[in-house]
């Protein structure tokens, strides 16, 4: 039986184990929920691998940050915490799915599995996070390629490496063993814990972003719906002044699922403590730029005082072959909430639906901004707005 993936693809591809062999039941299960069957071309590597890595491959394309887009893997279906093939999500359109993303980025790339007026089934989408805007989405998407069997054959293999970037930490690890067993306890000066070995952390922040222009569902449409305004939460470590070097420890999780754990609404100021961020939802979380991703993730927060919350947040990552544990135990501060209004009259209406009706105006600051132009391509009853940021008391 020939490969599913080209000559160059095929000799290095390795399937991942970690995810199960795909059955013809659960197939069949995913597919009754998309608009149309896959692809063919998509559906015969699925079904061959289920996910795969190909080791670094340059897609011949650049981010907005003027950076060769790699990839190195194609995502699967399973059931673990890691992220998983599906659709859509809070940012990305619910015909879209996504199947890898830019190597030490967020940056996705999609399949659309529905015809549209402009495009196929079939089209494949690069979205990225970096390009300039006049909407409050996150992603700016641009199609790369008219089918997955194109993309695949756009793919350059580029020199082998280990599928994980060992990084250079400050300290040397010890000859014998990576991971330094008793492990260091987390402490104020070192609450950030690499496998058992402590670092001190210049900076954590957490940031809110609510957003107000959402698309209906089962349209390609946004509109701007202060009353089904729903929140995102980033959170970012800042160990050094290397951080921003690949590989480097700088961890960050994107988009947590802190209102899933909260019964589906953000959190109040006086309900953080206590709040437990599990599993029940993939995380984006990586130890930092071109680096391992994160998994097993789980933050508790153990205490606030005014804008600090002091968290717990634990993981798991791969250097060097190996399994290792993440721990940080340390404050972090909130940046405050920031999102848009057509009106200042909608603040409270944002509000009252990002809290679920329990926000609570006593703990914020309220600053609201002069009136901006998202420009021609925000819709029209979005275009002109007031930035609102709410700061803890």
């Amino acid at each position: 039986m020939p490969s599913a993936l080209p000559p160059a693809l095929a000799s290095r591809a390795r399937r991942n184990s970690q995810n199960p062999q795909l059955t013809r039941e659960r197939l069949e299960r995913f597919e009754a929920g998309l608009p149309q069957p896959l692809p063919s071309d998509f559906r015969d590597v699925l079904v061959a691998y289920n996910g795969l890595f190909l080791d670094p491959c340059a897609t011949g394309l650049r981010d907005a940050l003027g950076d060769e887009v790699h990839i190195d893997e194609l995502l699967g279906l399973h059931d673990h915490d890691w992220t998983p093939l599906r659709l859509g999500g809070t940012d990305i359109p619910m015909d879209i799915l996504v199947f890898t993303q830019q190597r030490g980025s967020v940056n996705r790339f999609g399949l659309q599995v529905d015809d549209r007026p402009d495009s196929p089934r079939g089209t494949v989408w690069f979205f990225d996070i970096n390009a300039e805007t006049e909407t409050s989405d996150l992603y700016v998407p641009s199609v790369c390629a008219a089918s997955f069997g194109e993309f695949l054959a756009r793919l350059v293999p580029l020199p082998e490496e280990p599928r994980f970037f060992t990084p250079p930490l400050k300290e040397s690890l010890p000859a014998e063993s990576l991971e330094k067993l008793p492990a260091d306890a987390p402490t104020p000066q070192r609450p950030l814990v690499l496998a058992g070995h402590g670092h001190a952390v210049e900076a954590a922040r957490l940031d809110i972003r609510v957003t107000t222009l959402l698309r209906d569902e089962g349209t390609p449409s946004y509109r701007y719906q202060p009353d089904r305004a729903t929140a995102r939460y980033d959170l970012e470590l800042r160990v050094d002044s290397t951080s921003d070097e690949d590989g480097q420890p700088a961890p960050y999780a994107a988009a947590m699922p802190v209102t899933e754990a909260n019964q589906g609404r953000h959190p109040t100021l006086a309900e953080w403590p206590g709040l437990v961020v599990g599993q029940e939802e993939p995380w984006d979380a990586w130890f930092g730029t071109d680096a391992p991703s994160l998994g097993g993730n789980r933050l508790t927060v153990l205490e606030r005082s005014g804008a600090d919350l002091t968290v717990r947040w634990e993981a798991r990552y791969s250097q060097g072959g190996h399994d290792l544990p993440f721990l940080f135990e340390g404050q972090v501060r909130i940046e405050g909430i920031r999102f848009d209004v057509a009106s200042p009259e909608d603040i409270d209406r944002v509000l009252a639906s990002a809290f679920g009706g329990r926000h609570r105006a006593d703990e914020w600051t309220r600053i609201v901004g002069e009136q901006r132009d998202r420009g021609p391509r925000a819709p029209e009853e979005g275009r002109y707005v007031f930035p609102v940021r709410l700061i803890p008391r």
